[in-house]
Order: structure tokens, then C-alpha cells, then sequence
């Protein structure tokens, strides 16, 4: 288990970027994704899924931030994320939230084992602060609503994102994945 529940990259992703992912997302998104989360918490913001290889060249320095705090703080075994992965765009707008939750896979022979959680907003939001929950108190993190910013932690963590109170909070969501713990 590593030594802190959540690591964080302050702009790991510039505004130019952030606008160009907001732009691919509009052109390549599939339908909205009905059945996203791995729990019965309630959960009111729009999602979109779009497939890796749309975004890869955006993600490069994401990636390779993910990869090395799992080498480094949690030693999880992962696979690469592949083209045809779906990645998932979330939308949050006035008074939308996602309940505490743990993100989980549905299949028999694959687990979620790290979420990464990229702010890719293009306009001023108020609310919507995320919160850790590992202990009896959660854990809000503020550097996650600056634009740029992503985090990373062990899915199993109970999480969630409170109301929105005014603008559009947008993110990106890799998950990464590895084979069933048996």
C-alpha cells in the first residue's frame, strides 16, 4: 500500500490542451454512458466515453506520470491502456454530484486498480470539490478544481465529487486496470 492516499500533478496538462481535449471529446464521444459506476450511489453528471486512441497524444505526459507513481508508490500490476479503451468525460453542471462510491470493474477477470482524474474544465465552476474518504472524515482535495491538475489514486478508496453550485466541471477518467486478484 503506498505511503499517501492520493498523488497529484498541478498542470500536467496545459490550457491549450485542455481546449484541444474539449474539442476531440465533442467530435469522437459515444453515446452517453448509462451504466458508469460500480455502485448504486447516485451519480447526475453527464458521461461520455471515448476511445484512447483519440486522446493519446494528449495524454503522453498523464501516462507517463500514472505509470511511474504505480512503479514507484503502489506496485499494482497494470496493463497498458490500449487504443480501443474507453476513457471516460464527465460533465457536472448545477447542483450535479457523484455520491461516495468505489470504482470497480464488472468483469470476472479484471480489476479497476488505479483511478486517474484529469480537471479538464474550460470555464470558472464553483463547487464541486472532490473528497477522499479512507478514514472517518473525507478528504477534500482543493488543487483538483484548478484546471490542469490530475490525481491518482487506489480505486477501492471511497470517493466523491459534491454539488456543483455554479459553471461546468469537466474531467477525464483513466482507469487502470489489471488482472482479477485472486
Amino acid at each position: 500500500m503506498s505511503k499517501y492516499d492520493y498523488y497529484y500533478w498541478p498542470d500536467i496538462v496545459s490550457k491549450e490542451d485542455i481546449k484541444d481535449i474539449n474539442d476531440i471529446v465533442k467530435i469522437n464521444k459515444q453515446t452517453q454512458d448509462k451504466t458508469s459506476g460500480a455502485s448504486d450511489a447516485k451519480k447526475t453528471s453527464t458521461v461520455f466515453l471515448i476511445k484512447n486512441k483519440y486522446l493519446k497524444d494528449k495524454l503522453i505526459a498523464p501516462m507517463a506520470a500514472l505509470k511511474n507513481a504505480n512503479r514507484h508508490n503502489y506496485d499494482y500490476n497494470i496493463y497498458d491502456l490500449q487504443d480501443e479503451d474507453l476513457l471516460s468525460f464527465n460533465i457536472y453542471e448545477k447542483n450535479q454530484e457523484y455520491e461516495l462510491h468505489r470504482d470497480g470493474s464488472p468483469s470476472n477477470f479484471v480489476d479497476i486498480k488505479l483511478t486517474g482524474l484529469i480537471n479538464v474544465s474550460d470555464e470558472e465552476y464553483e463547487g464541486g470539490d472532490f473528497s477522499l474518504l479512507n478514514s472517518k472524515e473525507p478528504t477534500k482535495i482543493p488543487l483538483f478544481n484548478i484546471p490542469g491538475t490530475m490525481i491518482v489514486f487506489s480505486s477501492f478508496i471511497l470517493h466523491k465529487v459534491n454539488p456543483i453550485l455554479k459553471g461546468t466541471r469537466k474531467t477525464l477518467t483513466i482507469f487502470l486496470k489489471g488482472p482479477h486478484l485472486r
